[in-house]
């Protein structure tokens, strides 16, 4: 029953969603939190399709979803998102990525965390982009109210261009900063960001956020809105140094 629920949901989300720009590629929020917090699994799925015919011609499809497995101390989760947007028969984006992220509760407020992350943009002229890294979280506060968090995770970066016939390796600190707030009962405010430098020059990094704020509007119906950004100050040739995108929708619980 749980699987039908799943597909319902996601049927239903296609309709709701909202259609956005598609090319500024895909900015997962991985660190927010779903579910109901009972033990077992829980899960979503949605997607966006649009179509239009005549003076303008354009295709927009995007899907994701996300399992979570909770236990007693640890918790893993696979989400995974992408997206293809074409203009009169022109390609204007696509793009996928997948992430898998295990936690592993220690004595409070230390968590582990191990994950390990596959992007594709040929937008960006990214053919693939490996992430594997591990380390710690440390959990400030953790309750019905909120959450503050600060993270710190080393990470190999396996990395392939397009035009490029070998891939790059090589070693990046990813720290980050989850908040999040119940402001009332209706209405909740999460908001994470991300510092991604090389070892080998701090300068070159990438900074990621995410800011979306949650509204109950009637049993399990939210009203979603938000806003992501992705910066990297040593961009591929040829490539934009920021990719943005904001959302407004509506969701629904499981």
């Amino acid at each position: 029953m749980k699987i039908i629920r799943l597909l319902l949901v996601g049927a239903c989300l296609c309709f709701f969603l909202p259609c956005h720009h598609a090319g500024a590629g895909i900015i997962l929020n991985t660190l927010q939190e779903y579910g109901n917090g009972e033990p077992g699994w829980s899960g979503g799925l949605d997607g966006i399709f649009s179509g239009s015919g005549g003076n303008t011609e354009k295709i927009l499809l995007e899907a994701g979803g996300r399992m979570m497995w909770r236990g007693h101390a640890d918790r893993l989760r696979l989400q995974v998102s992408g997206g293809y947007e074409e203009s009169a028969g022109t390609e204007t984006a696509r793009h996928a990525v997948a992430h898998l992220r295990h936690n592993h509760q220690l004595s409070r407020p230390l968590a582990t965390i191990l994950f390990a992350q596959i992007q594709h943009n040929p937008f960006q002229r990214l053919q693939s982009r490996w992430l594997l890294g591990g380390g710690l979280r440390h959990d400030f506060r953790n309750d019905d109210q909120g959450k503050v968090a600060l993270g710190f995770t080393p990470m190999l970066e396996i990395e392939r261009l397009e035009g490029e016939d070998r891939h790059l390796a090589r070693g990046r600190l990813s720290m980050f900063l989850h908040v999040a707030r119940q402001l009332n009962e209706a209405v909740r405010l999460d908001a994470m960001g991300f510092w991604q430098p090389l070892f080998s020059d701090l300068s070159a990094s990438r900074t990621v956020g995410n800011l979306s704020l949650t509204v109950a509007v009637t049993g399990a119906l939210d009203l979603k809105l938000g806003a992501a950004v992705e910066d990297n100050a040593r961009p591929a040739v040829g490539v934009e140094r920021t990719d943005w995108d904001t959302y407004v929708g509506l969701g629904i619980r499981l």
